[in-house]
């Protein structure tokens, strides 16, 4: 009854900000920067995207085998692409950690609890990288933080990181190297939002569309896939950025559309389970 309650809620949400969004905008300008793409860094853009998920897939492979549940680097990615498949295109679905879970309960016998708490900490630690960046990346748009505070919050952060890990697993060193992947994660990541820039003629206050971005990526869980509430967020950030609404949105749309490509590969290991 809960799980379905919230997948209620995420479409609704979901359908709620697509509307809100696209009624603030002009359409037929939207259509016109769309028509103008460089669809050259469009491509890089889906193509590291999608590496940056197959590195997500590496994390979540060195969790799991340092947990002693061993799985190859290829059955794990392909059980990433069928999670990453069902969070995107399969509305008020069990959600695709759910199903990765059940995938590998299916074949390994592992624990369910086992397995949730392990999917849980590669949740958690890729949450405290981008809490990480957002804390050395704002520049007043939110908070008016001097270093030091920021050093603080930082060491606080970590702490509590390590700590929760360690609880959870008897690990460590797995936080920190965990820790790492989701460094080059967000890095990646942040190259696929600069090819999508560059594939719309945006060259400046990259920065402040980066923290704009991770603002994005922590709110998607509310919808599905991240769709409205992405292009929710860069709306009103337009002003902030100094560029057009319209343009703004793009910025969330092709985002969205990145994913959702990388997504779709999912659907062909996902009819062999």
């Amino acid at each position: 009854m809960k799980k379905r309650f919230f997948s209620f809620l995420q479409i609704t949400v979901t359908i709620f900000f697509v509307w809100y969004t696209f009624s603030k905008i002009n359409l037929i300008q939207l259509k016109n920067i769309i028509n103008d793409l460089n669809i050259n860094f469009l491509f890089f853009s889906v193509i590291t995207y999608f590496f940056s998920q197959y590195i997500s897939s590496l994390r979540l492979h060195f969790i799991l085998n340092n947990n002693n549940l061993k799985i190859t680097k290829a059955l794990n990615f392909q059980f990433y692409l069928i999670g990453m498949f069902y969070n995107f295109f399969i509305p008020g679905g069990i959600g695709g950690d759910a199903y990765k879970g059940y995938l590998m309960n299916k074949r390994f016998k592992w624990s369910i609890k086992n397995i949730i708490k392990l999917l849980f900490i590669d949740r958690f630690i890729g949450l405290v990288m981008l809490i990480s960046i957002l804390i050395f990346i704002e520049n007043g748009l939110l908070l008016n933080l001097n270093i030091l505070i920021r050093f603080i919050f930082f060491t606080l952060l970590i702490f509590v990181g390590y700590i929760i890990t360690k609880k959870l697993t008897s690990n460590n060193s797995l936080f920190f190297k965990a820790y790492a992947y989701s460094a080059l994660i967000q890095l990646t990541q942040f190259l696929s939002l600069i090819f999508i820039l560059l594939s719309l003629g945006i060259s400046k206050n990259f920065i402040e569309i980066i923290f704009i971005f991770l603002i994005s990526s922590i709110l998607s869980i509310f919808s599905f896939g991240g769709i409205g509430i992405r292009e929710y967020v860069f709306l009103t950030a337009a002003s902030t950025i100094d560029i057009s609404p319209e343009l703004s949105i793009s910025i969330g749309l092709l985002f969205t559309v990145c994913a959702g490509i990388s997504s779709a590969p999912g659907i062909i290991y996902l009819k062999n389970k």
